[in-house]
This record gives C-alpha cells, structure tokens and sequence, in this order.
C-alpha cells in the first residue's frame, strides 16, 4: 500500500463513521425513513465528503446547485457526461490499487442509486465478487462490490485531482 491508497483507505474509514451519514439520519425535511419504511441513506454525502477530503474534482459528479440537489442517479449522470469510464472492473482495482480516485457507481431507474469509492486491496482480483469499495448505504462499511450493491450494474469511473494534490 503506498501513501496516496492509504490516503484514501482512512477517508473512507473516516467517513463512513460519520453521524450523518449513517442510515436513517434524517434529511433536510427531518425525514428519517422512505416511504417504503427503509431508512433513509447517504451514500451521495459520504462519496462526495470522501472525495473532498482526497482532492477530488468533485464538481464532475454534483449538480450545479450542489451536493444538497444531487442523489446518487444524478452522480451516475453526471459520471457518465463528465469523467472517463474505466470499462473493466479488474481495471478500476488496479487504479485504485496504484493511488488514483476511482468511483464506483449503479443507477437505479426504480429507486435510488449508489455510489461508493473504490479502494486498496491486496487480495487477487476476483470478477464475482468486484472490486472492493467502500462507503455508506443500508449498512456503511468497507467490502466488495457484490454484495454492497445487490444486482445493481456497476459502472467505474476516474475523478481527476485538482493540480499538485495527488503528489
């Protein structure tokens, strides 16, 4: 592990520990739960915040107005307009393992999407399980791909640094 990759493994740790990013912290309205009676989660927040923390040009993935205005599906949108796709999920693992800012990303078309931060790991590549990430979401945490985003199809994408961050 070098220094940048764990740079990024204590913003994740850091993060997702966060009160107000855990589930079922409640919105701008004070709501605490969906409709549905899920708990009301932030992985946008937490990937945002993690990516802030790193340096990350995190105005790639937010709505102009913001990270308040901008839910997982807008950050999968704007990922798509704005920042070069990694195609192979072996790939995104190999990047994050060499320090860059990788995001992990799902649109969700009958609900909300997620988002989670790709991160260092030293174990060999394995596709059914994906690359490891972490974040917040049903349950904050570290650990792979599958199962953190059910049957969701994950995409990954590159987040530049801002000039002279990344050394």
């Amino acid at each position: 592990m070098n220094d940048k990759t764990r740079r990024v493994l204590e913003a994740v740790t850091k993060v997702i520990v966060m009160k107000d990013v855990q589930p079922g912290s409640p919105d701008a309205n004070g709501r605490t739960h969906w409709d549905n009676g899920s708990p009301v989660t932030w992985c946008n927040r937490a990937l945002h915040r993690i990516l802030v923390m790193l340096g990350g040009q995190v105005d790639l993935i937010l709505e102009p107005k913001g990270i308040n205005w901008t839910n997982a599906n807008a950050m999968v949108k704007n990922a798509r307009e704005n920042c070069q796709r990694v195609e192979k999920p072996e790939d995104a693992q190999n990047l994050a393992n060499m320090g860059h800012l990788v995001i992990a990303v799902a649109h969700n078309p009958r609900g909300s999407g997620h988002v989670e931060m790709v991160v260092f790991d030293d174990v060999p590549f394995q596709a059914a399980r994906g690359p490891r990430v972490g974040g917040a979401g049903t349950v904050n945490g570290i650990g792979y791909v599958r199962p953190r985003f059910a049957s969701l199809d994950v995409e990954f994408y590159e987040i530049p640094t801002g000039e002279g961050v990344a050394d």
